[in-house]
């Protein structure tokens, strides 16, 4: 999830809990450094927009790109602009459709991933949790 220009429409989140209420992150091949200089390694899965798409139908492409999960958007979590690119970025609930994974398509952008209690996203985390987000999660 590169953010390059001011053409970028917005960056759309998704947060996936499995049914024993643990949440998927992804750990990043290319490390982006946050606003207060810290490295962002471990992130939930999303992206920018592309095309026409909408916020909803970009969450689920990214989700599926970059974790080989198919999901659908449950609702909206929460809002704010990138602190450091002035451009929208929506957080939402998703749910998987398929527990079966497909092969990830962003190799060059996901190392990993790995489903976490959500107390535990603090120890992979480098930044605070959008704090509608930290509430969703029972945080």
């Amino acid at each position: 999830m590169s953010i390059t220009n001011g053409k970028d429409k917005g960056i759309a989140v998704g947060v996936i809990k499995n049914p024993g209420g643990k949440v998927l992150i992804i750990e990043r091949v290319r490390k982006e450094i946050g606003s207060d200089g810290s490295k962002l390694t471990w992130v939930f899965p999303g992206g920018k927009l592309d095309g026409d798409e909408n916020f909803e139908q970009a969450v689920v492409r990214e989700v599926m790109m970059e974790t080989g999960y198919k999901v659908k958007v449950i609702e909206l979590i929460s809002e704010r602009t990138h602190p450091q690119f002035e451009i929208p970025i929506k957080y939402y609930a998703c749910e998987l459709v398929d527990f079966r994974t497909r092969p990830i398509q962003e190799v060059h952008e996901v190392a990993t991933l790995k489903w976490v209690a959500p107390e535990e996203l603090k120890d992979y985390f480098t930044t605070d949790i959008e704090p509608k987000v930290a509430k969703y999660l029972g945080l």
